[in-house]
């Protein structure tokens, strides 16, 4: 029955475009259930200090885990296995397994130890509020998702070694499932302690589903000894710069919602939800192409094709932009139907709709350049280059938490805080001031994403020229995407507050379809490239012809999304 599942979930996924399609498909369904997670979360708290707390003790279990995971990252072991022998493979997984398990579990240990202090310097709002006793509860049982979550790194090296990406794309899949466990079943039982113990639940399920067929394979027969100390050391050295940027990122986030915990109560749970939104179209498109990408990208790279190397990034990059820029286009004009359709319902009221969708249009300003970003790092890690991305990485992290400190005391000022909340329609809304959070983190991204564009161009050349216009075309298809929404939205009249779900739904989904319907007779007006290849795939796939090319996608469990607890 088992080698039956198996073979039903192992099959090979080839090609740019076969990879992508198997990597988007995993993070759409990922999404939706991280969507229907956050329903559940806003219905029964709304924006409150509630979900402040939830979300603030994933600060420091995610932080470790973005930190050791990335040391077992699938980057780094995939290559190690697929140059060994099975049973060299077995001694080196042993040797990663056991080297692991000892430095997270102690780092884990420490950080419980350590907890009330940290995050009471991370929180002092909610230690000054008498909460500080609940989270450090659920942050020390949360600090054992980072072990489980770090070994299905390891799990999930081998699984994609033998080219499995269908059982390890359920791995998210199960992970929201227990997070939701917890709200739905858990939480009407032990309270917070139940959202704490799904979180856990999710993790354990997302290593759960791949053991058995690592198992199956050979793996794991008797209990893992350190065979070869040396090639942990080696695989750890490796991992550190890829670590240390991943890392970095982690913290630009704690930095932010530890500003938001200094704002009014709910910021954190509004930043929070506004960035799981956004992290959705993120993941489908930005993550997605630039993941499926690296495997091709490395091969060209190691065959010294440098011209060919730079063909496939910008080939990727047209077609990041090609899809992120409308997108960015009709979530701005779409904001409050997306986030009222989505979360509006029990204790997320109006005033928590208007101010998510404000933060969710300032966060949607940077979505192409974040997945240009994602694109242009793994272009990097390809060619051996780990140390651009972590100077980039420290840079920004410094800026964005930076500019989130000054940018609330400029809020202060009644004269910049009224124009903000006259642009972004919240007027009078309590709270705005989490709005300088978003624009710092926009701000910092674009400019951290055009340093990235610069020095790659500089390092390789002939990228910018591949790239430029089909960046073009898609900056005016996504104006005419975002014009086309806002007009038919005035025709058929905007939402209130009186609106029923079904007219929010019915009104925002058909200016949305009316907007793409826009952008693609834009592209076609304009010849676009990407857009033919597009409508060729199709013809082709509706044709049953298929093209496959000998590549293979390359997923890691540590890089965040909507399929993490953010």
């Amino acid at each position: 029955m088992m080698n039956r599942a198996l073979r039903l979930l192992s099959y090979e996924v080839r090609g740019l475009h076969a990879a992508v399609n198997m990597i988007a498909l995993s993070a759409f369904l990922s999404s939706l259930l991280a969507l229907l997670r956050d329903k559940l979360l806003a219905h029964t708290f709304g924006a409150s200090q509630t979900l402040d707390i939830y979300y603030a003790a994933f600060r420091i279990p995610d932080l470790i885990f973005v930190g050791t995971g990335a040391l077992v990252s699938v980057y780094i072991l995939i290559p190690e296995l697929s140059r060994r022998t099975f049973t060299d493979q077995r001694e080196y997984i042993d040797s990663i397994i056991i080297g692991f398990s000892i430095f997270t579990v102690a780092v884990a240990a420490l950080a419980a130890l350590f907890a009330p202090a940290l995050l009471a310097s991370l929180f002092p709002k909610l230690n000054a509020a008498g909460h500080l006793g609940e989270l450090v509860l659920l942050t020390r049982i949360m600090l054992l998702q980072p072990i489980f979550l770090g070994l299905s790194n390891i799990f999930g090296a081998i699984t994609q070694v033998r080219q499995r990406y269908a059982l390890y794309a359920l791995s998210p899949l199960l992970y929201n499932i227990g997070i939701i466990s917890g709200v739905v079943f858990f939480y009407p039982m032990w309270g917070m302690l139940g959202l704490a113990l799904g979180v856990v639940l999710g993790a354990f399920m997302h290593v759960g589903i791949q053991a058995p067929s690592a198992f199956a394979d050979g793996f794991f027969r008797s209990l893992p000894r350190l065979r070869r100390p040396r090639v942990l050391w080696e695989t750890a050295t490796i991992s550190i710069p890829r670590a240390l940027a991943l890392s970095l990122n982690q913290i630009t986030f704690i930095g932010l919602v530890a500003l938001a915990a200094t704002l009014t109560p709910g910021s954190i749970a509004v930043y929070m939800l506004a960035s799981n939104l956004q992290a959705v179209p993120l993941a489908i498109i930005g993550a997605s192409y630039s993941v499926a990408a690296f495997p091709i990208l490395a091969a060209a790279f190691a065959r010294g094709e440098r011209d060919l190397f730079i063909e496939h990034i910008a080939t990727a990059a047209r077609l990041v932009v090609f899809w992120s820029l409308p997108a960015l286009a009709l979530i701005i004009v779409l904001r409050a139907y997306i986030v009222r359709a989505i979360l509006g319902s029990g204790a997320f009221d109006w005033t928590d709709t208007r101010l998510t969708a404000a933060v969710l249009g300032l966060l949607s300003l940077s979505l192409a350049a974040q997945g240009i970003a994602f694109l242009l790092v793994r272009g990097y890690y390809a060619s051996g280059r780990t140390f651009v991305p972590f100077f980039v990485s420290l840079l920004t992290a410094t800026a964005t938490v930076g500019l989130g400190a000054l940018l609330i005391g400029v809020f202060q000022n009644p004269l910049i805080a009224d124009l903000a909340q006259s642009i972004l329609r919240v007027v009078n809304v309590p709270g705005s001031s989490v709005l300088a959070l978003a624009l710092a983190h926009t701000v910092v991204s674009i400019l951290g994403a055009i340093v990235l564009v610069i020095h790659f161009e500089r390092r390789f050349g002939g990228f910018l020229s591949r790239v430029w216009g089909g960046w073009v075309q898609s900056a005016i298809a996504s104006l005419a995407a975002g014009l086309g929404a806002y007009g038919l939205l005035v025709v058929i009249g905007p939402i209130t507050l009186a609106s029923t779900t079904l007219s929010v739904i019915t009104k925002g989904f058909a200016a949305g379809m009316f907007g793409l319907i826009v952008a693609g007779l834009t592209y076609a007006l304009l010849g676009s490239r990407e857009f033919a290849e597009i409508l060729e795939a199709i013809r082709g796939r509706l044709r049953g012809i298929k093209v496959l090319v000998p590549q293979s996608a390359v997923v890691s469990a540590e890089e965040g999304g909507p399929t993490t607890p953010q």
